[in-house]
């Protein structure tokens, strides 16, 4: 390509980009492609020579936008948004355009530099030591496996097989996941029932323990959450820290969705005591609103990750220089990574953290203030307090003939065929229920009165029509 034709391909990318943030207000979002229509959109025929650039790179803007889910919408509040920002796109087109390594100092010195800085930033942010560090991954997901791992070597050495692993029954399907790929099976796995308030259950945490030890088990790691996905939900990490330590396990807070609240001033105080666990998930690409991907893990001693992680080869001599320089391979799975880091330094720099804790406490204010349009209707029951920026609730209707989980799973739907919002369903209590999380920096309350006013019409009607078959 000639240089005119790279820049004329790449500014007319931009302005694609460009537009699309601006104009949120016009979009719908939720467009769901079925497997018939883009079985025929999606080209067939291996490409044996090439096209006209321009012309594939239009049918792709048009493929791609009319047939995807705008996690970066403000009024998508299902699952956890990823709102994304304009400055860590750049970053990441800088980042692929120069095509960096990030596996070590030799192949990438200022991207291991970058990194390390943001994560002593991140560290300083949790309140750990100056002997912390971590790294970043695609997502929570890995960040927990790389956590388990870290533990496993630290507490169990070679012999995991009674090595046994305990978590609520709210945590993340992340970890199980992960378990079941570093090789625990099930019976090395305890979920722990949860109170009302979906926190983990201390005392029936501490009876399982006690019942392990005698059975020959050996307490491995313990984990925590810190704002589960369905509720929010914070787990006592005080009690969390003295039972791991009693029981000389690893302790490991999965914050991929609410270690971002350390960031807001007004709620910060709810995540106190993370900094008391040895290993924390963070996912920037949730609430720090960070591109996908990006996951990071904090430990407290950088050490247990090298000693997790680190092989020799002789083709990588050559990287091992100054003991100063990381080579991050030594610090998780991949060799081979991305400059993932390059975004959040790049946004921190450029939005500052006092404004970014300012988003994150204008989320959390947003669910709050959705529980008082939910409490001004009596068919709407509110099944846990808002925290850090989840409500979860339900359309409690007392009909005769309505059936309350048909129901609610009516109201997701409608919503979301609206094109307006977008709101998913999950299940607590034994019954149906929705959940919203609107965390993004630009959803107002316009937006979610709106949102609520869509359901409650829908709902409303469907009360009259029950009604109507009754008489």
């Amino acid at each position: 390509m000639t240089e005119k034709e790279m820049k004329d391909l790449g500014y007319k990318i931009i302005d694609h980009i460009v537009h699309h943030r601006l104009n949120f207000e016009t979009k719908e979002v939720s467009n769901i492609g079925s497997y018939a229509s883009l079985s025929e959109q999606v080209k067939k025929e291996m490409p044996m020579h090439g096209e006209n650039p321009e012309a594939v790179f239009d049918e792709l803007n048009s493929l791609i936008k009319n047939n995807i889910v705008h996690l970066d919408h403000p009024r998508f509040f299902s699952f956890i948004p990823g709102p994304s920002n304009y400055y860590s796109i750049l970053a990441d087109t800088l980042a692929t355009g120069y095509n960096v390594f990030a596996g070590h100092w030799l192949g990438g010195s200022a991207a291991a530099m970058i990194e390390t800085r943001t994560i002593t930033w991140l560290t300083q942010i949790a309140g750990y030591p100056k002997e912390s560090g971590g790294l970043f991954v695609s997502g929570g997901s890995m960040a927990n496996l790389t956590a388990i791992v870290a533990a496993r070597t630290n507490k169990l050495k070679d012999d995991y097989t009674k090595g046994t692993i305990y978590y609520s029954e709210q945590t993340h399907s992340s970890l199980s996941k992960a378990l079941r790929v570093i090789g625990f099976q099930e019976q090395n796995m305890r979920k722990i029932a949860t109170h009302e308030n979906f926190e983990i259950n201390i005392q029936e945490l501490e009876r399982t323990l006690d019942e392990d030890i005698k059975k020959g088990c050996i307490p491995c790691c313990i984990i925590g959450n810190a704002g589960t996905t369905n509720t929010g939900a914070i787990d006592d990490f005080d009690a969390l820290s003295r039972i791991s330590e009693k029981y000389n396990a690893w302790f490991h807070i999965d914050a991929a969705y609410g270690g971002a609240t350390l960031l807001s001033e007004a709620y910060k105080a709810q995540v106190k005591g993370i900094e008391k666990a040895d290993s924390i998930t963070l996912d920037p690409h949730k609430w720090w609103f960070q591109p996908y991907e990006m996951g990071c893990l904090l430990v407290k001693d950088k050490k247990t990750l090298k000693a997790s992680f680190a092989v020799q080869a002789e083709y990588l001599d050559d990287t091992i220089k100054d003991e100063k320089e990381i080579n991050y391979y030594d610090y998780g799975v991949q060799l081979s990574r991305s400059f993932r880091a390059l975004k959040l330094y790049t946004y921190f720099r450029c939005e500052g953290l006092t404004k970014i804790g300012g988003y994150v406490t204008q989320g959390i204010k947003n669910a709050e203030f959705l529980e008082t349009l939910f409490n001004a209707k009596d068919y709407w029951e509110v099944l846990s307090k808002p925290s850090i920026g989840i409500i979860s609730f339900r359309a409690k209707v007392t009909a005769a003939n309505i059936n309350n989980d048909a129901l609610n799973a009516e109201v997701s739907k409608h919503l979301s065929e609206s094109g307006y919002a977008m709101i998913t369903t999950t299940k607590l209590k034994g019954h149906l229920a929705l959940r919203m999380c609107p965390i993004h920096p630009e959803t107002t309350k316009e937006h979610l009165s709106k949102t609520v006013a869509i359901m409650n019409s829908y709902i409303e009607h469907k009360i009259k029509m029950a009604g109507n078959k009754a008489s």
